[in-house]
């Protein structure tokens, strides 16, 4: 996640980060959506599994049996959100061909299907491609939206698909489409029907970033100052596992989980407590995600369908 600048970052801060890109190359559209992505083969190990487990605050109980086959090699089984952080086609936005301001990336969507369990010590093969570039205008900047499919490689059956929109804050006005083509709707206007309280640790974001994501953002407290934060921040796609996790332990015990998708609105800061709050819908289960110390929703316009 390429966040130098905090989304909620004063105006006037953005403003300046903005009038010093305008003498920068612009974002070009047609070598965006022309990027080709090569193929990624990968395995998946016991140890990427168990880590990957630990690292959103799965085990924190060790006696906890529901818990115990993400983080021990007996009968070991796969996050359901694990397929978030494989695949990943490296830091393709820093071509300068691109045109993209880096420094005013916000993660801003994530949505995951899922098809069919990973299996630990089976080759999978992952496949990236954008699937759209929406313009915001000139004063609004850009979403850039990429899908990523993992496939078995043995028999290529899809396991999981993958979308991320990433809101490029100093980019618009390129004259693309306007509007995304999947809507993400608001939570019920009515109390919530269950929640969660999940606790994070304060080393939870080192913990995270050792599954691949070695932004500084999440590490260096210097880094995290220049980028307007108090303290180094958790990854977002942290936070929307952890309330894959709240909303799991809702759901029951014999309910799997199919897809998750929402926005992030607002960072958590490793050692917060994050509220789910859900709702029972007909297509799913509606959900917001809050940090009460803040009064910040950190999630919103969630859905998570079970199966």
């Amino acid at each position: 996640m390429d966040v130098l600048i905090a989304r909620d970052a004063p105006a006037d801060l953005v403003a300046l980060r903005r009038a010093a890109y305008d003498f920068a190359m612009p974002l070009n559209a047609q070598a965006i959506l022309a990027h080709p992505f090569a193929d990624i083969e990968q395995v998946l190990d016991d140890k990427a599994c168990m880590l990957f487990a630990l690292s959103i605050g799965v085990g924190s109980d060790p006696t906890d049996l529901a818990e115990l086959p993400y983080v021990f090699e007996e009968e070991l089984q796969a996050f359901p959100t694990l397929p978030i952080v494989l695949g990943h086609p490296g830091p393709w936005m820093a071509n300068p061909a691109m045109g993209i301001d880096r420094q005013m990336l916000v993660h801003g969507t994530q949505r995951l299907e899922l098809h069919a369990p990973l299996r630990p010590g089976a080759p999978f093969v992952a496949r990236n491609r954008i699937l759209e570039l929406v313009d915001k205008g000139a004063d609004s900047g850009a979403i850039i939206v990429t899908e990523r499919t993992l496939c078995d490689k043995a028999s290529g059956a899809l396991l999981a698909r993958i979308e991320s929109g990433t809101f490029c804050r100093a980019d618009g006005g390129f004259g693309g489409q306007r509007d995304l083509s999947h809507d993400f709707k608001p939570v019920p206007d009515r109390a919530a029907d269950q929640e969660c309280r999940m606790p994070t640790q304060p080393n939870q974001a080192l913990w995270y970033r050792l599954n691949g994501d070695r932004n500084p953002l999440h590490a260096s407290p210097a880094f995290a100052a220049r980028a307007g934060f108090p303290r180094p921040i958790l990854h977002g796609l942290c936070t929307y596992s952890v309330a894959a996790h709240a909303l799991m332990k809702m759901a029951g015990a014999a309910a799997r989980l199919r897809s998750i998708e929402s926005r992030f609105t607002k960072p958590v800061f490793p050692g917060e407590t994050i509220r789910v709050q859900a709702w029972n819908e007909p297509h799913g289960m509606a959900f917001r995600a809050h940090v009460d110390a803040r009064q910040a929703v950190v999630l919103d316009r969630g859905l998570a369908t079970f199966a």
